[in-house]
């Protein structure tokens, strides 16, 4: 910007910069209630931060040099980090430049032979640069905002591995609250482990989640429908409610379970009332393993092994009604009948006896779950 006589007026105005920025602070309070608003010890810090941006700004105009707002830039970063809307940052910005047009217009007709009929040329000058470091403003402003918004991820990153991990002292050190992770003051919360992918977080439940390579893990408020809002997505545990952020860990580990314990492919949402025999399956894998070998090792023997096992899962699933299951298959009901009787008569177990469909059960799931790594 070349305009000798507005570098002549800001030049002039340099050692008046104390002043000018008591003057602009006052305008900026009168005028905004935002700032208005604010203590005492704030008030100051954004008077220093007049006096910077003035001299940045005057010193431009004096030596007709490009600017490089590096003042109004690292001002509006603080501003978004202390929650200021951008509109009120950059309607401070409008009072501090019309306060230095003012005090030039004043410093010029005060000054002989000065030609005030340049100031309308001057002015347009001047407010291009008012447009300039709007335009830094804003820019800083949204990229402070963007920085924010990854710290603040990172953070509630880190707190969640820690309760996760039941890393607690870490979980202190960090500063962990539940206002840190978006969720209430007090419980009751529900742990949440699901198959790694699912989109969880936006279905609309009030949580926080970690997605991780192993698996996605969330805290959500306990509420009624939140088994009815995660079911139909993937395989998902859903721990018993718990009062405090720290008792994380424990409630990860019985969701973690019931997830485990779902067969492949299942797309339910469980909790451990609902799939106990599936977690305690997956609590005790390589002895899971052993029962499905003890119990099934016969049936699994033979080529048809995997085609009598279709049979005995269905028939458990369908609430023991070989009509309905006979439906399912596409088959005859007396079929269904005489591979139950097979599957009876290699596993030395009667499917009338409790506790000897509980132990089929239990092998079946056993072998379902351990048969997939």
């Amino acid at each position: 910007m070349e305009d000798p006589w507005i570098a002549r007026l800001a030049a002039g105005l340099l050692p008046e910069v104390p002043a000018l920025a008591g003057r602009m602070l006052a305008a900026i309070v009168a005028e905004n209630e935002t700032y208005a608003a604010l203590p005492a010890q704030r008030l100051a810090e954004v008077g220093e931060d007049n006096r910077l941006n003035l001299t940045e700004h005057l010193a431009d105009l004096a030596e007709a040099r490009p600017t490089e707002a590096r003042a109004a830039k690292e001002t509006a970063r603080r501003r978004a980090e202390q929650g200021v809307p951008l509109g009120t940052v950059l309607h401070a910005y409008r009072i501090g430049f019309r306060v230095v047009w003012q005090s030039m217009v004043e410093r010029a007709t005060a000054e002989p032979g000065y030609p005030l009929e340049t100031l309308a040329t001057s002015m347009t000058s001047v407010w291009r640069l008012v447009d300039t470091y709007s335009v830094a403003v804003t820019e800083s402003y949204q990229q402070a905002l963007l920085d924010l918004a990854q710290r603040e991820a990172h953070r509630r990153q880190l707190l969640l591995d820690a309760l996760i991990e039941g890393r607690v002292s870490d979980w202190s050190v960090l500063g962990g609250s539940a206002h840190a992770l978006g969720l209430p003051a007090t419980g009751p919360y529900l742990c949440v482990v699901a198959d790694p992918g699912l989109a969880l977080a936006t279905i609309g439940l009030r949580g926080v989640w970690r997605s991780r390579a192993e698996d996605q893990v969330g805290i959500v408020t306990a509420c009624r429908g939140v088994r009815a809002a995660l079911g139909g997505r993937g395989r998902i545990g859903i721990s018993e409610p718990y009062e405090r952020l720290p008792q994380t860990a424990a409630a990860y580990r019985v969701a973690q379970l019931v997830r485990s314990g779902l067969p492949p492919g299942s797309r339910e949402a469980a909790t451990v009332d609902s799939r106990p025999v599936g977690a305690l399956v997956a609590a005790a894998p390589d002895l899971a393993e052993r029962v499905g070998s003890a119990v099934l090792g016969r049936v699994l023997d033979r080529p048809d092994g995997e085609a009598l096992l279709e049979v005995l899962a269905a028939w458990m699933e369908s609430g023991q009604s070989t009509a309905e299951l006979a439906r399912r298959l596409y088959c005859h009901r007396n079929t269904i009948r005489n591979r139950l009787g097979r599957i009876e008569q290699l596993t030395g177990r009667s499917l009338d006896h409790p506790g000897d469909v509980a132990a089929l059960y239990t092998a079946l799931l056993a072998h379902r779950l351990t048969a997939t790594g």
